[in-house]
């Protein structure tokens, strides 16, 4: 049921507050509880225990990966962590190639003719 205001109330019968104005959802807890407090704090706390599994699933699976896992992932890591410390450091020297090109450009346009 679509939800606006005329006159200081909804025309679904709630009173006007989040989620009213036209607007879809609720900015508090992202439903269309047409500013009701009791749906409002019912829908937060439906979202929250799936927020909360979905975080103790992963930290479940972080520690049985790390078990499992652990040592390679640490030799995996190093290998990422030197690779991109040998690109960042080609990185810094093109740049300093870059400034060295612009700065005997600018030396060379400003010797005249």
């Amino acid at each position: 049921m679509e939800s606006s205001c005329d006159e200081g109330s909804c025309k679904t019968g709630s009173s006007c507050g989040s989620g009213c104005d036209g607007e879809e959802s609720c900015e508090a807890c992202g439903t269309s509880c047409g500013g009701d407090p009791t749906e409002c704090g019912s829908a937060m706390w439906h979202r929250a225990f799936f927020e909360a599994m979905r975080e103790l699933q992963v930290e479940t699976i972080k520690a049985k990966l790390q078990k499992a896992w652990g040592a390679k992932m640490e030799k995996a890591a190093d290998i990422i962590i030197e690779a991109a410390g040998t690109k960042w450091q080609s990185m810094l020297a093109q740049a300093k190639a870059k400034e060295q090109v612009r700065e005997k450009l600018r030396q060379l346009w400003q010797e005249g003719k």
